[in-house]
């Protein structure tokens, strides 16, 4: 027993000193300070930003078959500007009376935005969809955006803009359709329609729709504060 005895002992007196010694001669701390400078310009580029593909946002827009010739954008200018608005085109209905439903062919059906200002100062997209009418005869319309996606183009640190009311738009009438708040859409974003479970869906709502062609418009614009 004797050996382990002295072992420990020892032991003790080693592990003690290795605490004791470093603790003898510690240094002071020193705490000194060196700067960081940057200057930030802002970017004047207005030219105009080219459409991307909805599904892989890091190509370009490859059309719609349903929208065809439809591919290179509004062309607008600026630092906030409305980039690509599709043409929607809607299945035919056989119908004796209405109201009726028609719902959207478009595959890549979207609208892109973009805000290049460097206020965050937030936006509003809005629509003002006109009756649907076969050139005799105007018809009472809404239009449900169904299931859609906002997506930014590239990364961001941004708000996600917001659907306004469920995207319920009534012809004749100035629907709000999304809204960026303060520090929110910044960059380029895709408002993509048509996807998922329900799909982007006219409502026609007269109770006699006489059979023909019908046609109407959707007026965007965008203003540069939140409403």
């Amino acid at each position: 027993m004797r050996p382990l005895i002295w072992w420990l002992v020892l032991s003790g007196i080693l592990i003690g000193d290795w605490l004791v010694t470093p603790m003898a001669g510690q240094a002071a701390t020193q705490i000194t300070q060196s700067q960081v400078q940057v200057k930030i310009t802002p970017n004047e580029d207005d030219s105009a930003v080219k459409p991307v593909d909805p599904d892989d946002p890091s190509k370009p827009y490859p059309g719609d078959p349903t929208d065809p010739g439809n591919v290179d954008g509004t062309g607008s200018r600026g630092r906030l500007t409305i980039d690509y608005l599709s043409n929607l085109k809607f299945n035919s209905v056989t119908t004796a009376s209405g109201p009726a439903t028609a719902t959207a062919k478009n595959s890549k059906a979207m609208v892109q935005v973009s805000d290049r200002r460097s206020t965050g100062s937030g936006w509003t997209l809005q629509v003002f969809p006109s009756a649907p009418t076969n050139g005799k005869q105007a018809l009472a319309a809404t239009i449900d955006l169904g299931t859609i996606e906002i997506k930014p183009v590239t990364e961001t640190v941004s708000g996600t803009p917001q659907l306004v009311n469920e995207g319920h738009l009534v012809a004749g009438r100035v629907n709000n359709v999304l809204k960026a708040g303060q520090q929110a859409g910044l960059g380029t974003w895709l408002l993509i329609m048509n996807r998922g479970s329900q799909p982007t869906t006219l409502h026609l709502n007269d109770v006699k729709i006489p059979a023909g062609d019908y046609t109407g418009t959707l007026t965007w614009s965008l203003t540069n504060a939140p409403s």
